[in-house]
This record gives C-alpha cells, structure tokens and sequence, in this order.
C-alpha cells in the first residue's frame, strides 16, 4: 500500500504559487509551493524538477523561479484542449550537474488524425 500512495503522489502532485502544502482537488497528490520545490532541489542537489501529467496551454511551463518546470507531451489533449505537446531535450556539457541552461523544450502542434 505504500508503493500505491508513493505512485499516487507522483502521478497527481502539482505546484501552487503559495507557500507550503495543501491537499490536491485532483484527489491524490498535493499541491505544493515554490518553498517545497526549493528545500527538494537543494537537499538533493538539483537544479529543477522536470515533471508531468498536467496539460499546459504551451506543451510546458516554468514555475517556482525556474525550479519546476512541467512538460506536456500530448498536443490537443482528448482533441478537444487545443494545446501544443512539448518534449524537454537534456545536452549535458562536461560538468559533473546538469544546469537549466542544458534543457531545451521543443514545442510542436498534433498530427491530423488518418482518413
């Protein structure tokens, strides 16, 4: 059963502009805010978080001062959301640590679905 709620939290848990913690309207997960996504990047020694599963109008977006960045692969979503998909495409140089300087989003619009 915590394997199940580890998977819950990952899959649903999204960035809020407050600080803290607050249960997620999503039903699992929890929103959390520019201070947690900090305290995580420091602890573990990362530049930023590259998560998923939100669609965004843009295919991607950055948040928590360039800490939280989401990416959102599925252009119009359901077909009906009329969002650009995006990819993220990591070229790390010589150092040791990625920088966010190295993550390239590429953006691109659907395909039109075959006949």
């Amino acid at each position: 059963e915590t394997a199940d709620q580890l998977m819950l939290d990952l899959l649903w848990s999204d960035p809020m502009d407050q600080l803290g913690r607050l249960p997620s309207p999503r039903g699992g997960g929890v929103l959390f805010g520019p201070d947690v996504t900090e305290r995580f990047c420091e602890d573990n020694g990362l530049c930023c978080i590259i998560r998923s599963h939100e669609m965004k109008p843009e295919g991607y977006e950055w948040q928590h001062m360039n800490r939280c960045l989401t990416i959102f692969s599925a252009p119009n979503y359901c077909d009906v959301c009329g969002n650009l998909g995006a990819v993220c495409d990591i070229t790390p140089s010589q150092a040791r640590k990625v920088t966010v300087d190295e993550l390239h989003v590429r953006t691109f619009e659907c395909s039109p679905h075959p006949d």
